[in-house]
């Protein structure tokens, strides 16, 4: 007679589940699972209840979403109730696991303690963080239900209180095994956190804003000497310093060049120190946090070369020891390939900019040009594209002299950078733009955007830069990656906000963080505290679930509270409070490239509108961001909590400016906001 097998699962998990039922079922399995779109076995239960009592057999199949789900806990419960009465030889229970086991699982939910105990008992089948059904573990599960009882012993739950988050995603490939037996890992961009960031992932040509604002004696600074002012170095220091840690606020993991650890100093200083936040540093490293960057030539993390600068060399050798002492979890531009595939991207994109006349045109309006200077900017496009179609099909792109990455293409020299001379050898390193040169910032800013995309698509990461939170770099930063297919009617984000601003208890909560909203109070070894809190990763967990969905969800800010109370439950209650001008959060509104901040604090509720332009009609994107602070100022703190995007999608009429006009016109005369001009 055929087992009756009944699985429990949470639908988040509903691919791994059906693969388990499917096998069984081909094994003469009578197998029950709550789904209408898979039927299978006989009708032995016309309920979940009966199915329950009726079976021989329960699966469950345990991830961090399933033991969330009340449904789950209450199947298993009544399960291991059963177990308990009948005894093991009348009825079983049997785990399937999806990924690393982690004991957030099992935080503050009723049940889950009997579930803990079970594991750490008894055997389970355990799967790769994807949920994937191999043959190997179905044989096992199998074997299993065919035998009498549940073995104890064997692949149990052993309990590990480090956080190691990178394991969360997937268990790394082994590549090789260096000197003094550490291991490093070949890490696919499918193995990263959604959430990734790589702040310092970027070469030397990346620039902040600032650099572009002809009003700030840093632009001077950069426009005369670029990258060797001393003023420029101090300011890029202390900037990546400061993203460096508010990244570890929001994301799990960080993915950082190796060259970059060598060579900027920051990274200099704290390798070579003795301090607590070295410390941090080299946890952050062995529990995948930090992903180290190797270019194609860089085979492990281990420095080879020496240089005939004795400070390289003292650099070199406390990073060296830094990976003996240490597991580094490593990823390559490109594993298998010595051709460098963000040069064939950047080409590629030159060859069709020119092409895509109207977000070229949306991008001159975005970066103010006027209707000359967009003439000669598309005139510039296209001659780029001429060239890169003439380097692609003439010379190949395996001619590394030809085709490098985008920084060292010639194109830089002839649109943005001075030309050499006997002492400036090399204007593109040094970034040293020339003025007489046609669009030397804006097409400058321009390829560097795009270059993000680049990187962020390829290693599916999220692009937003914590430090850049203007309304037009959220748009450029956005305008060619790939948007989401969701369309909302203005209806449906109208009603989101009704019922926001209803039920708000949101400043209550910001004024609970106090003084610990601000990055001036942490760091590094701070923040490596609050990471080893299972408050934390139940925090970047939903965090991840709100960014992960926002191209294809409705437009919902029912989880903005959730997600602060999760956020404010990391820190200690010993903060000072924050004061009234800085309990306060905005939403930020992208239809095209106009921008609407939505601004409330306890004394007033604000909107300021930014100018912008849409693209053709049923291609205009929306974005929705939400952030602690106020936005709409241009003078404020840095503050911890980044912006979130809620929704990232596109609007359902053809008009943007009416659908733009009508949010405004709500949110005054039903919200009770009023507009600023400045």
């Amino acid at each position: 007679m055929a087992e009756k097998v009944f699985i429990s699962y949470s639908h988040q998990d509903s691919i791994c589940a059906h693969g388990i039922a499917r096998y069984l079922a081909r094994h003469d399995c009578d197998v029950w699972i709550d789904s209408q779109a898979l039927s299978l076995g006989d009708k032995w239960a016309g309920s979940i209840e009966t199915a329950l009592d009726e079976a021989d057999i329960v699966i469950g199949i345990l991830s961090s979403s399933s033991l969330r789900r009340d449904e789950v806990l209450k199947e298993i419960g009544h399960s291991l109730n059963r177990m308990e009465k009948e005894g093991s030889e009348n009825f079983r229970l049997f785990f399937v696991v999806i990924g690393q086991i982690h004991p957030s699982w099992f935080k503050d939910h009723e049940g889950t303690e009997r579930i803990r105990k079970y594991l750490s008992q008894y055997q389970y089948i355990q799967l790769s963080a994807y949920g994937e059904v191999t043959i190997e573990a179905m044989k096992k599960l199998l074997t299993a239900i065919r035998r009498k009882g549940v073995e104890e012993g064997g692949n149990t739950l052993v309990e590990n209180t480090a956080n190691g988050f990178i394991n969360q995603n997937s268990l790394p490939e082994k590549a090789f095994d260096n000197r003094g037996n550490n291991i490093y890992y070949k890490v696919f961009p499918a193995d990263l956190a959604p959430s990734t960031i790589y702040p310092f992932a970027l070469d030397k040509q990346w620039l902040p804003e600032v650099f572009y604002d002809k009003s700030t004696d840093l632009y001077k600074d950069f426009e005369k000497e670029g990258f060797t002012s001393e003023k420029v170095k101090e300011y890029i220091e202390v900037f990546k310093k400061r993203n460096f840690e508010l990244s570890f606020f929001q994301f799990k993991q960080i993915v950082i060049k190796l060259n970059t650890i060598l060579y900027e100093p920051y990274f200099q200083k704290l390798i070579l120190s003795d301090s607590e936040d070295k410390k941090a540093f080299l946890f952050l490293l062995s529990n995948g946090s930090i992903v180290i960057l190797l270019n194609n030539d860089q085979m492990t993390p281990f420095v080879h070369e020496r240089s005939n600068d004795p400070k390289k060399n003292e650099i070199y050798d406390a990073w060296n020891r830094i990976c003996q002492e240490v597991s580094v979890y490593c990823i390559r531009e490109n594993w298998a390939s010595s051709i460098d595939s963000h040069s064939k991207d950047f080409l590629r994109f030159c060859s069709n900019m020119a092409m895509d006349h109207e977000n070229n045109v949306l991008l001159a309006q975005a970066m103010s040009l006027d209707k000359d200077q967009l003439n000669s900017f598309l005139v510039t496009l296209k001659t780029i594209s001429m060239q890169a179609f003439c380097q692609t099909h003439m010379n190949g792109t395996q001619s590394q002299d030809k085709v490098d990455d985008y920084s060292r293409s010639s194109f830089y020299h002839n649109y943005i950078v001075k030309d050499p001379t006997f002492e400036r050898p090399d204007p593109v390193y040094e970034c040293l733009f020339d003025p007489n040169k046609p669009f030397h910032h804006e097409l400058k800013r321009l390829i560097d955007i795009f270059y993000n995309s680049i990187f962020c698509n390829t290693l599916q990461c999220d692009a937003s830069l914590p430090d850049d939170i203007r309304p037009e770099n959220f748009f450029l930063h956005s305008l060619y990656l790939q948007a989401g297919e969701k369309e909302v009617s203005i209806e449906e984000l109208q009603y989101a906000f009704s019922e926001f601003f209803a039920n708000c208890e949101i400043l209550d909560e910001i004024t609970d963080i106090g003084s610990e909203l601000y990055l001036q109070n942490w760091d590094l070894h701070k923040i490596t505290q609050l990471r080893n809190k299972e408050a934390w990763y139940e925090y970047v967990e939903l965090l991840e679930l709100i960014n992960r969905r926002s191209n294809f969800w409705k437009v919902d800010f029912n989880e903005i509270e959730l997600l602060l109370q999760r956020f404010l439950k990391c820190f200690d209650k010993n903060g000072t409070p924050a004061s009234s001008s800085d309990i306060t959060f905005s939403f930020r509104v992208l239809i095209g490239s106009k921008v609407l901040d939505i601004v409330k604090t306890e004394k007033v509720a604000k909107i300021k509108e930014y100018i912008g332009s849409f693209a053709d009609p049923g291609k205009i994107p929306l974005k929705v961001l939400f952030c602690i602070g106020d936005l709409s100022r241009n003078e404020r703190k840095e503050m911890i909590f980044l912006p979130v995007t809620l929704f990232n999608g596109r609007i359902d009429t053809s008009d943007g400016n009416s659908y733009f006009n009508s949010l405004k016109e709500f949110l005054i005369r039903q919200c009770d906001f009023v507009e600023i001009n400045q």
